[in-house]
C-alpha cells in the first residue's frame, strides 16, 4: 500500500501537506508528538498572521484600496482557521476516512482494465495539484518579491516589509527587518500550505470513489461478457446453473462493494459539507476582491503577477472542486444502467435466480439516488456550481465598481 501511495505524486504531495499541517495520521507516539507540533506551528502562524492583517485593516481604515487588499488576506486566514476548525471537530471520523481510503482504493490489486482506469484518476488528480499548487505558491512568492522590488534604492529606514506592521520601533533597520521579514514570508507559505491540503484531499477522494464506481461499473459489465461466452461455448442447463452460482456470488462482491462506496460518500458529506459551503462563499469574495485589485485598483506590477496567479489558482481550484464533485454525481449514477445491463435475462427463475435479481433491483433502486456532495444541504455541489459562483463573482464585482465610481463622483 506505501509502494502504490510513493509513486503517486498527487498521494504523496497531499500526505506531506497534510502533515506539515498537523492533521494526518501517526504510526506511533514520536510521529504523533511530531503532528500536535505541527499543528501548534499551524495555530501560532495562524494567529501571528491574524494579529498582522487585523491590526493593519485597522489602521489603513479609510484607504479603500488597501482595505480590499488587506479584507482578501483575512479571507484567507478565515478560511484556512475554518477549515482546521472543521477537521479538528470531526478528526477521528476523518481518520477513519483516511484509513479507508488506504486500505481500499490506494493499492495495487486491480485488473489490467480497472488499473487504466484508475491510471486515469491518478493523470487527472496530478494535473490538478500541480497546477494548484503552482499558482498558490506563485502567488505567495509575489508577497515576498512585491516588497523586495520595491526596497531597491531606497535607505534602510524606508525599507517596506510584505505587510505593514505598525508599531512603535523602526521595522526597517537591521535586524528587525530581516527578523521580521522571516516571519512574515514563513507566515504567508504556511497559510498557502494549509489553504490548498484540505482541497487537495478532497479532490483526490473525490476523484478515486468516482474512479471505483467505474471500476465497479466494469465489475458489473464484465459479468455480462462473461456469461455470453460461457453460453456460446456451451448451452449446458448444468453449466449455466453452475457459473449461475458463480456469478450470484460475484454479484453480491459487487452489492458490498456498492455499499461500501455509498457509506463512504455519506462519511465525505458529513465531515466535508461545511467546508463545501464556506467554499463555495469564500471564492465568489475572493474573486471579486482580486478582480477589482487587477482591474480597478492602481497596482504594481510586481503585485499584478502575483494577483494573476492568485486569480488562476482560484480558478483552478474551483472547478478541480466542482468537477471532481460532478464526477461523483454522474458515476454514481451511472453504476444502474451498468447493473441493468447485465446478462440476467439468461438465467433461470429458480431460487438462485430470483435471489440474483433481487440483488440487481437493490443496486438499481439504490443508484438512482445518486451520491453527491452537498454545501451544507443547501445544494449539490456539480459543474453548475461553477458557472453559479462565476455569476455570484460578476456581481459582486459590478456593485464593487459601482461603489468606487460613486465615491469617485463624491
Amino acid at each position: 500500500m506505501r509502494s502504490a501511495q510513493s509513486k503517486d505524486i498527487s498521494i504523496a504531495w497531499t500526505c506531506f501537506l497534510m502533515k506539515t499541517v498537523g492533521l494526518w495520521l501517526a504510526a506511533d507516539r514520536a510521529e504523533q508528538r511530531r503532528r500536535n507540533f505541527a499543528l501548534v506551528y499551524t495555530i501560532s502562524t495562524l494567529f501571528i498572521a491574524a494579529c498582522i492583517a487585523i491590526r493593519d485593516f485597522y489602521y489603513s481604515w479609510g484607504n479603500f484600496n488597501d482595505c480590499v487588499y488587506i479584507s482578501c488576506n483575512i479571507l484567507y486566514l478565515m478560511i484556512v482557521l475554518f477549515k482546521i476548525a472543521v477537521l479538528y471537530v470531526h478528526k477521528m471520523e476523518f481518520f477513519d476516512l483516511v484509513r479507508f481510503t488506504q486500505t481500499n482504493f490506494w493499492h495495487s490489486n486491480y485488473d489490467q482494465q480497472e488499473k487504466l482506469i484508475l491510471d486515469d484518476c491518478k493523470r487527472l488528480c496530478a494535473i490538478f495539484i500541480v497546477v494548484l499548487s503552482f499558482c498558490t505558491q506563485g502567488t505567495c512568492a509575489g508577497y515576498m518579491v512585491t516588497p523586495l522590488l520595491a526596497n531597491i534604492g531606497k535607505n534602510e529606514s524606508d525599507r517596506i516589509l510584505p505587510f505593514n506592521m505598525w508599531v512603535d520601533f523602526p521595522t526597517g533597520i537591521s535586524p528587525y527587518f530581516e527578523v521580521l521579514f522571516i516571519i512574515q514570508i514563513l507566515c504567508v507559505y504556511h497559510v498557502g500550505v494549509c489553504y490548498i491540503c484540505f482541497d487537495n484531499f478532497l479532490c483526490l477522494a473525490n476523484l478515486h470513489v468516482s474512479s471505483q464506481f467505474r471500476v465497479l461499473q466494469y465489475r458489473l459489465m464484465s459479468l455480462n461478457d462473461i456469461v455470453k461466452k460461457q453460453i456460446r461455448a456451451r448451452a449446458s442447463n448444468e453449466i449455466l446453473s453452475s457459473y449461475e452460482n458463480e456469478c450470484s456470488q460475484k454479484l453480491k462482491n459487487c452489492v458490498h462493494q456498492h455499499q461500501s462506496l455509498t457509506e463512504y460518500c455519506r462519511m465525505l458529506e458529513n465531515i466535508f459539507t461545511m467546508i463545501v459551503l464556506g467554499q463555495v462563499l469564500f471564492l465568489a469574495m475572493v474573486m471579486c476582491l482580486v478582480g477589482y485589485q487587477l482591474f480597478l485598483a492602481d497596482t504594481p506590477t510586481s503585485k499584478s503577477v502575483s494577483l494573476i496567479l492568485n486569480m488562476a489558482a482560484v480558478l483552478c481550484q474551483l472547478f478541480m472542486f466542482t468537477y471532481s464533485c460532478d464526477g461523483l454525481i454522474r458515476q454514481s449514477g451511472n453504476v444502474g444502467s451498468a447493473t441493468f445491463s447485465g446478462p440476467w435475462a439468461a438465467f433461470p427463475m429458480d431460487k438462485t435466480g430470483k435471489l440474483l435479481r433481487k440483488n440487481i433491483t437493490i443496486i438499481i433502486m439504490r443508484s438512482n439516488r445518486s451520491c453527491c456532495l452537498t454545501a451544507s444541504g443547501f445544494f449539490p455541489v456539480s459543474l453548475e456550481t461553477y458557472t453559479g459562483v462565476l455569476s455570484t463573482a460578476m456581481s459582486y464585482f459590478t456593485l464593487l465598481r459601482q461603489s468606487t465610481l460613486d465615491m469617485e463622483n463624491t
